[in-house]
């Protein structure tokens, strides 16, 4: 067999890793068959995975197993290697508000002999083996001894998990053994916006101020009939406030943990004190409100999401989102709805829907490439969320470099085995990508 080549095995006669327990501790090891192994023509007492040397057995102590994967087996010389092992990195051993995500990545691994498990950052330590989590039944994550990974995905939650002293610490270490990570941190749209006006791509940016002021502010709205607020370091459109003129008044509406609220004010200044009130900690923008496409009289707008394979960006999937009554955001879980791209794009644009749908990606992929730029290339993944308006014209408000999950099946589907396909490469080298 030529070195480096796939082992060749059937689905009744596969190699899986083990994990026994043995006294108080437990090990893992790789099984095959005795049949297999003879096949292989190997023999070797050991396999390599990772960073550990596993032992080679054609018979279990079927009470004592606690979990068991499916993997490849690889031929390099007279060595035999399993794989491949990736981790996900999770803002601690709760990883509460994610479990449903690694679970997904868990079983998309699976199916494709891939080992993935979760990696609180405080079980990143100077160890040969990592406590790591896997999904045994329902709601059931269980602890074991996991090699080290040769990639990995970051998932912390949200941003002060992002900035503690245990997921720092967990960087550090990582960076320390070579283990490549992608997504290292999260975006900041005032930062995020700065690198596209640099890298000449301003014209997609709806008219924006990096500093909310009351001289920005009242500026604009003079300007425009409305305008959005919103945090620099904010996800889920928590935070984010527009403020509208009607009539003769000022109409403030704000969202904050995924529930509404409006006010009205007689003048200007008494909006801006509205403003004040209601703003949460941290530095917000301002940006000019864009008359959106609308669908049954509600406006929506676009999530793109972007993956990275080999060199270039992709997109992979585009879903309409539309705005719930009321509602000041498109985001499902504050009351917006979903609609199928065609069907919003022939109805607004019968005539160019395709070629409105070709911009929107161009706007896309032009964006995502200058933003990894910024991040050194350290980026796998992002979602945007794009409009256009009445004449066909998209505009990114935001990019999102730990995007939610889709609802769309297909889209869902791709992009958990897009994550794989990069820890792959990331995996391999440089060479690849």
């Amino acid at each position: 067999m030529a070195e480096g080549s796939v082992i060749a095995m059937s689905e009744t006669d596969s190699a899986q890793l083990v994990w026994i327990r043995d006294g108080g501790r437990i090990r893992v090891v790789l099984y095959t068959s005795t049949g297999l192994k003879r096949d292989i023509n190997s023999k070797a007492a050991t396999v390599r995975l990772s960073n550990l040397r596993l032992p080679w057995v054609t018979s279990l102590p079927t009470k004592k197993i606690v979990y068991r994967h499916p993997t490849h087996l690889k031929q390099h010389g007279t060595d035999v290697v399993a794989g491949p092992v990736f981790a996900i990195l999770a803002g601690n051993r709760h990883f509460t508000g994610s479990r449903a995500d690694f679970r997904d990545m868990l079983e998309t691994g699976k199916a494709g002999g891939e080992f993935v498990y979760v990696l609180p950052t405080e079980c990143v330590t100077e160890g040969k083996t990592w406590t790591g989590y896997v999904r045994i039944g329902y709601q059931k994550w269980i602890p074991i001894p996991c090699p080290l990974p040769e990639a990995v995905y970051n998932r912390i939650p949200n941003r002060v998990l992002e900035r503690i002293k245990p997921a720092l610490a967990a960087k550090r270490q990582l960076e320390h053994f070579g283990i490549p990570m992608f997504n290292p941190d999260y975006f900041s749209k005032a930062e995020t916006y700065d690198v596209l006006r640099h890298a000449g791509l301003g014209h997609y940016l709806p008219r924006t101020l990096d500093l909310m002021t009351w001289s920005g502010f009242s500026a604009m709205l003079r300007q425009s009939r409305g305008v959005y607020l919103k945090p620099t370091h904010s996800s889920v459109g928590h935070g984010i406030m527009r403020v509208d003129r009607s009539g003769s008044e000022w109409r403030v509406r704000v969202l904050k943990n995924l529930k509404h609220s409006e006010y009205h004010a007689h003048s200007l200044d008494a909006a801006w004190k509205l403003v004040q009130q209601n703003r949460i900690p941290g530095k917000y923008v301002i940006q000019r409100a864009i008359s959106l496409v609308e669908w049954e009289g509600k406006p929506c707008d676009l999530r793109v999401l972007l993956q990275k394979q080999g060199r270039g960006w992709h997109v992979v999937g585009k879903g309409v989102r539309v705005a719930g009554a009321k509602s000041i955001t498109t985001h499902v879980p504050a009351g917006g709805s979903i609609v199928a791209l065609s069907e919003l794009l022939a109805r607004s644009f019968p005539d160019r829907a395709k070629d409105v749908e070709e911009k929107v990606e161009s706007l896309a992929l032009s964006c995502a490439e200058a933003i990894d730029a910024h991040y050194n290339g350290q980026l796998g993944e992002m979602s945007m969320d794009i409009g256009i308006d009445k004449d066909g014209k998209g505009w990114l408000f935001e990019a999102n470099s730990k995007p939610m999950k889709f609802d769309e099946p297909q889209i869902r589907e791709h992009s958990l085995r897009g994550v794989l396909r990069h820890l792959t490469e990331l995996r391999r080298g440089p060479e690849v990508r």
